[in-house]
């Protein structure tokens, strides 16, 4: 089973959208492209019939378990809430004077 690029472009945008809504721009995340080796960003794309969620480390390895899903809600619900934890750890590393992964707005002081 694959997924098509006319349908990764429509999840994408869905996605997108979504993060514009909670304004996280800044934040690094990567769409559809598991070879990306974007560091410090939550990925989410499509493998093997199943949508996957991770989160990448400076190397760009995965940090933890990679999620596996059947539906794109779920996948969808599990890269925000993993934004929403990232947003958050950051902040507060910041606040206790330790160095964020990387610079954006949601976490600077």
């Amino acid at each position: 089973m694959s997924i098509d690029n006319i349908c990764a472009s429509k999840l994408k945008a869905i996605i997108i959208s979504e993060i514009k809504n909670n304004h996280y721009e800044t934040l690094r995340y990567v769409l559809f492209s598991e070879k990306d080796m974007t560091p410090f960003a939550v990925h989410l794309f499509w493998e093997d019939g199943n949508f996957i969620v991770n989160s990448r480390d400076e190397r760009s390895y995965v940090v933890g378990k990679s999620f596996e899903f059947n539906s794109f809600e779920e996948a969808k619900e599990k890269f925000f809430r993993t934004l929403f934890l990232s947003v958050k750890r950051n902040r507060s590393d910041v606040e206790e004077g330790y160095q964020a992964d990387y610079p954006s707005p949601l976490w600077q002081k």
